[in-house]
């Protein structure tokens, strides 16, 4: 039996300002930070992460 898929599932990322999962194919906006590349679902929240990568890139516990 073979599927086709067009998506791989495990090919995802989340958003990491609004926890929405992104396909990173097709992700509104990248950004590298401490060599981490996130994915955004849209250009404001990139936005917001640029403006404090750390409150969204690195959280505390």
């Amino acid at each position: 039996m073979h599927h086709d898929h067009d998506h791989d599932s495990a090919a995802t990322a989340v958003d990491p300002v609004c926890g929405m999962t992104v396909d990173p194919a097709t992700a509104a906006a990248t950004r590298e930070h401490d060599g981490v590349t996130f994915f955004f679902c849209s250009l404001g929240c990139a936005k917001a992460f640029d403006a404090d990568p750390h409150r969204y890139g690195h959280p505390t516990a």
